[in-house]
């Protein structure tokens, strides 16, 4: 049955107040709080905390289960009816099992985890977290919960011990940025929304994709919708269950601001946006759904012009119904949108108060105020003739813009795709049997009738690719180009300027066929753009002017991607990347699962491409993201045996961890370089990946590669601190004190002095380091061994005077700078405390008076008299 020719009307209703509130007995302080439905309960959540178990049919009250959880907000029951799901206010989860007699009825709970910061530690919240939506899986075995911190969780459930002991372990799953408005389920896929986005995740891959890019702010919800009815089925006769059903006649519809909804494929790309508009002056009336550009919405809100062109209804949550059709409502009224046709086909206003609504097939449930319930029916009607519909039906039909097509169209089109994939596949040639391949066996008319029909139909965009990923992809085998294996390209390719298709809708190609394009083509060109609507993260939007040739890559969360074996690995990384970034969690043990199964060699052959691809899909910084992918995952000592082309890719990606994020680049602009050698005079407090850089330094240095190691300290400074420990280790004395001295670090500079240990000619050189600091503002380059001048009162700090460290004012090199810190290690590393006051003396007149405490004097008169 076209759906253009449905009748839809509202019947059956009822108030079921009467029976639902009769175990009350008149007790008016409780309050239903929250309702769910299924085929044979009726379940309510009260402000006592009970759940209160009805049947469905009769409305007779089964049983009444009271807890300790406070106030409820939300319950779900499972599809097997013998569980109940329970979120309290305050942030715990109940469990009801086992509904039918004569089991004992028991609610187990738990509690959401504590939202922790970076470090691992709780946060306190000014609002407890609460659970805003539930989602069983079709095995009942696991439960998703989402709640207003934007936390999705797998609630798992496992009998142990005994039949009647249950195990509730609660996982995050996802973490959003803010509250959880709607979740719904479809094989694999879980569709998140929340109050700024709608997130699909691929759950058994835990791959997670945004659907669009465009910001909202408010509660709008997201659903499955089954795209490809049977049209010849009866209308009395239920949808099929939304498993069963094949993932091409599967759609999402999210909702948008001003009463508009998204449609997406499974793939996650945005359709279309569809934009309803009810005229307030005929109310009475179908209302049309037109499908316009989200750009160019004029949106007017409820308290718009008087004229009430254009009323808008928020879409909170999108209720399914039979999975065809979807239900949004607000305090007062009803709107039940027929997606699929792209219209509303029904509302009401004759409830008001509407609190929760629930919706069993047909049935549609709703909760109001003061403890009312009614119930009502949705009646299809429809005829199965087209040309019986009304004339105000058949206006309406010719202007649908809905993206499916009568069933023979439908098969026409997927013919012509057939038949195009046979004129690029086989080229003309002979089968391996010896046949004719169908294109010799096609006249020209039936190739340009393909054509027509999969331009003008909705399988375009497959042929886009086929014929773009052959014009780009074609490579050479023997002289003879080698075609497309399959519709199905793992890479998506955006037409160029001069491109056939660059109109985006291959109208351009019809012409050089000499095929005119028809009106209703040119009409429908803006609503056909696919993905137009949505903008990149760059601000780029993909149509009819903006085509800038690059490929992108197809981050699609279904499979069926005939690619190598390097490029599905490359698709997982670069799928995992995307969704570490989505969800906000840490994804080293899936990075390892893939790593762990390919030698050195080939992750950096993997990590090559994982780079190219991420600079294909505009990601910055591209190199310095995959080498963090890898270093989370390496361990240094690997670098040990790993070939040479490796151990330079890994270091000059350590250099390049340590020297491009903004805050790094600041910290090395602070610091002094030397202006013959280029070298830093002094070190950073801190480096990226340190254990890879000093395995790195200790294998040069190991194999006496110097040249390697200080092509690393002169990109990243830190690594002094690893020369100076050579340096001590060789006794380098020279240059151990000016390490010493330059880094300020006071556990090289003890460990020297103990092992080494300094000479006093040795410690006079520091005395001299120390004296041309303060006078002169100089250093010695730990390189070239040169004086270098330093900017006088850098940093705005206080020039030397034995107290504050002009190179970072930290507590620790404060405290080394002193001259009374320097002079007491020196006098536990002396012999003769006599040789050190004679080595004092000889500096007497560069040593700032008052820089030296008279304790350092008595200690030496006191050492010497014993």
């Amino acid at each position: 049955m076209d759906g253009t020719n449905k009748q839809y009307a509202l019947c059956d209703r009822a108030e079921l107040s009467a029976l639902v509130n009769q175990p009350f007995r008149n007790n008016s302080r409780i309050k239903f709080t929250c309702f769910d439905c299924s085929p044979k309960y009726f379940v309510f959540g009260a402000n006592s905390g009970s759940l209160y178990l009805y049947d469905r049919a009769t409305t007779s009250f089964l049983a009444i289960f009271p807890s300790q959880l406070g106030t409820i907000g939300k319950v779900s029951i499972s599809h097997n009816e013998k569980q109940i799901a329970v979120g309290n206010l305050t942030g715990s989860i109940g469990v009801l099992l086992e509904l039918e007699p004569p089991h004992v009825k028991e609610i187990l709970s738990t509690d959401l985890a504590p939202t922790t910061d970076g470090e691992g530690q709780p946060l306190e919240l000014a609002e407890p977290a609460f659970v805003t939506s539930f989602c069983w899986t079709e095995d009942d075995k696991e439960l998703y919960c989402g709640d207003s911190r934007g936390i999705v969780s797998l609630i798992q459930f496992s009998l142990f011990m005994g039949r009647n002991i249950l195990n509730i372990s609660l996982h995050p799953v996802l973490l959003l940025e803010n509250r959880i408005v709607q979740i719904d389920r479809y094989k694999d896929l879980l569709l998140v929304s929340t109050l700024s986005k709608c997130v699909l995740c691929n759950t058994a891959r835990e791959e997670f994709k945004q659907i669009g890019n465009r910001p909202r702010d408010g509660q709008y919800g997201a659903s499955f919708v089954i795209a490809q009815p049977n049209s010849h089925a009866d209308s009395t006769t239920p949808s099929p269950p939304l498993m069963i059903v094949d993932e091409e006649d599967v759609r999402i519809f999210c909702s948008r601001p001003g009463s508009r909804l998204w449609e997406a494929d499974l793939e996650g790309n945005v359709i279309r946006t569809h934009q309803f508009k009810q005229a307030s002056a005929s109310r009475r009336h179908r209302r049309e759904l037109q499908c316009l550009q989200e750009s160019k919405l004029d949106l007017i809100g409820p308290t718009g012009p008087a004229d009430g062109t254009m009323m808008v209804v928020p879409f909170q949550v999108l209720y399914s119904i039979r999975r065809q059709l979807l239900l949004v409502h607000d305090r007062c009224q009803l709107l039940i949108i027929d997606p699929l046709q792209s219209r509303i086909v029904l509302r009401t206003d004759e409830f008001t108060d509407i609190a929760h609504v629930a919706v069993v097939d047909e049935w549609i449930y709703l909760l109001t105020g003061e403890n009312r319930v009614f119930q009502v029916r949705v009646e299809i009607e429809g005829e199965d003739d087209p040309h019986s519909a009304s004339p105000g039906q058949e206006e309406r039909s010719s202007h649908n813009t809905s993206p499916l097509q009568p069933m023979h169209e439908s098969r026409k089109q997927k013919q012509g795709v057939y038949i195009l994939d046979s004129v690029l596949n086989n080229n003309g040639k002979p089968l391996k049997d010896g046949k004719e391949s169908p294109l010799l066996l096609s006249t020209e008319a039936t190739i340009k009738e393909a054509l027509v029909s999969v331009v003008r139909g909705k399988y375009g965009r497959n042929i886009k690719q086929m014929f773009m990923g052959y014009e780009q992809q074609q490579r050479t085998q023997n002289g003879i180009p080698e075609r497309p294996k399959t519709l199905n390209l793992t890479k998506i390719y955006e037409p160029s300027r001069t491109n056939v298709f660059a109109n985006g809708n291959g109208h351009a190609l019809l012409a050089e066929f000499g095929i005119e394009a028809e009106a209703e083509d040119l009409e429908c060109d803006g609503d056909e753009m696919i993905e137009e609507l949505v903008r990149t993260r760059t601000g780029q939007t993909f149509g009819t002017i903006q085509m800038q040739g690059k490929k992108k890559f197809s981050t699609s969360l279904l499979d069926g991607y005939e690619t190598s074996e390097d490029d599905a690995t490359v698709r997982n990384l670069y799928l995992i990347f995307r969704s570490s970034i989505i969800s906000n969690l840490n994804f080293a043990d899936r990075y390892a699962k893939i790593f762990d199964d390919y030698d050195t060699e080939s992750i950096v052959r993997l990590l090559r491409k994982l780079e190219q691809l991420m600079e294909e899909n505009e990601e910055p910084n591209a190199r310095v993201k995959c080498m963090r992918i890898y270093f989370n995952y390496l361990k240094p000592e690997l670098l040990w045996e790993i070939d040479t082309d490796s151990r330079q890719f890994i270091k000059s990606g350590f250099i390049l961890c340590n020297t491009t994020e903004p805050d790094d680049r600041a910290c090395l602009e602070r610091l002094v370089q030397c202006a013959d050698c280029g070298y830093y005079l002094e070190a950073t407090a801190s480096c990226h990946y340190q254990e890879i850089g000093t395995c790195l330094m200790q294998y040069y240095w190991s194999r006496k590669e110097y040249d390697e190691c200080f092509a690393m300290v002169k990109q990243v400074p830190y690594l002094w601190r690893t020369i100076t420990r050579y340096f001590i280790q060789d006794r380098r004395e020279d240059k151990v004190v000016a390490c010493a001295w330059n880094l300020a670090d006071r556990e090289l500079f003890e460990r020297a002095a103990g092992e080494l240990p300094f000479q006093l000619d040795h410690w006079g050189k520091l005395f001299e380091l120390v004296i041309a600091y303060h006078q002169r503002h100089e250093m010695i380059c730990l390189s070239c061994d040169k004086p270098c001048a330093r900017p006088d009162n850098r940093d705005n700090t206080p020039p030397f005077n034995g107290i504050v460290s002009p190179a970072a004012g930290t507590a620790i090199e404060s405290r080394f700078r002193q001259w009374n810190y320097l002079l007491g290690v020196a006098l536990s590393h002396f012999s003769s405390p006599l040789e050190l006051l004679n080595l004092v003396r000889c500096y007497a007149d560069h040593i700032p008076r008052g820089a030296i405490a008279p304790s350092f004097y008595i200690r030496c008169l006191l050492l010497e008299a014993k």
